[in-house]
């Protein structure tokens, strides 16, 4: 099954000629420039889009889809999801990662599984923590950073740790 990461969220309707707004989730919007086709994805339908031009604006994106030429034409697209597929994802750098891609890898400790990565939690300019449920249910948070964690293996889904006293 095909795996798709969003890039923004379409937030309203803009103008009388079927545009719409979106909240951008991307750290490249400059990747709008090479889209022709995205996923529109509300949760319950998924919609396929031609891009037929796109503007920044406010710090959003400006969509104009092929074929929706009127507001109530592009209603049922608000609230849902801009993706592309996983193969059309911007090469990131060594060390760094989607939070998708960390999503659901397990975190050990030497040999112990302390948790799954359920969740990442935004810290701001001073960068991210995973959020780690323990089988019990319980959350704990590891900052993502090298003192921490020593290795990421994507493929595997595997985080290895190596965690101060009392972080648990």
């Amino acid at each position: 099954m095909a795996q798709f990461s969003s890039i923004a969220r379409i937030v309203k309707r803009r103008g009388v000629r079927g545009e719409v707004a979106a909240e951008l989730l991307t750290d490249f919007p400059e990747r709008f420039s090479s889209l022709d086709e995205v996923r529109i994805f509300n949760g319950e339908r998924e919609y396929w889009e031609k891009i037929e031009k796109h503007w920044f604006h406010k710090n959003r994106v400006i969509l104009k889809f092929r074929g929706r030429d009127r507001p109530e034409e592009v209603e049922e697209l608000i609230g849902g999801d801009v993706q592309v597929s996983e193969d059309q994802r911007v090469s990131l750098p060594q060390d760094n990662y989607y939070h998708s891609d960390l999503i659901g890898c397990q975190v050990l400790e030497d040999e112990e599984v302390l948790g799954g990565v359920t969740g990442i939690f935004e810290t701001g300019a001073a960068g991210c923590n995973l959020v780690v449920t323990r089988a019990d249910g319980r959350e704990f948070m590891v900052p993502l950073v090298r003192e921490f964690v020593l290795k990421v293996d994507v493929e595997k889904k595997v985080i290895q740790v190596n965690l101060p006293s009392g972080l648990l």
